[in-house]
């Protein structure tokens, strides 16, 4: 126990701690969702200076939170078999950072989990491809994706995970023909805007 309580976490281990932590130690899908979801943390946090996210594979990817989650799971706090959770050794350390982290930023966690970790791989893929389109230089998937982006808009949409803007933004069209589309397909739409 002496040797835990002088454990020094990396911020990036600390924020992937937090985010494994949330919901209740909701295990992340898998690393692809692990990488969307840190990619997100990033863009909205101060982690920006320790993080560095390329294009690849499967859109926005970063080899440091790669290899800190594998030293966390040499620390013993995490571990990995398709989903990714937390040990029990991971939880207590949760719970201290809980005493020091800002609630401003757990909230944020909570919320980019809540709403990405319930997607599936193609819904993820097509609110990222196109949310962010500069991380999809390198993307195996992009052009697949594309194919199905009205229905993934559809599905994003219905999950109350964008809004009716965003939507028609990943659909590729303007806000009247994603509604009209929305209609065609039975859902309610707004009347108008």
């Amino acid at each position: 126990m002496e040797m835990e309580e002088k454990m020094e976490l990396s911020p990036v281990q600390a924020f992937l701690i937090l985010l494994l932590g949330s919901r209740n130690y909701e295990p992340v899908k898998g690393k692809t969702w692990l990488q969307k979801e840190m990619f997100l943390i990033v863009k909205n946090t101060g982690l920006k200076e320790e993080v560095y996210f390329e294009p690849h594979f499967y859109g926005p990817y970063s080899e440091n939170v790669d290899s800190e989650l594998e030293n966390l799971e040499i620390l013993g706090l995490a571990a990995e078999n398709g989903e990714i959770r937390l040990t029990r050794k991971g939880r207590e350390v949760y719970a201290r950072l809980l005493k020091i982290a800002s609630m401003e930023k757990l909230e944020l966690i909570e919320e980019i989990k809540e709403e990405l970790n319930d997607l599936s791989e193609d819904e993820l893929l097509a609110y990222i491809y196109f949310s962010f389109p500069e991380t999809t230089k390198e993307a195996l998937r992009f052009e697949n994706i594309k194919k199905k982006r009205v229905m993934l808009a559809m599905s994003l949409y219905e999950k109350n995970i964008v809004s009716l803007g965003k939507a028609s933004e990943i659909a590729g069209t303007n806000i009247k023909g994603f509604m009209d589309y929305l209609r065609h397909k039975g859902l309610k739409v707004p009347l108008s805007l």
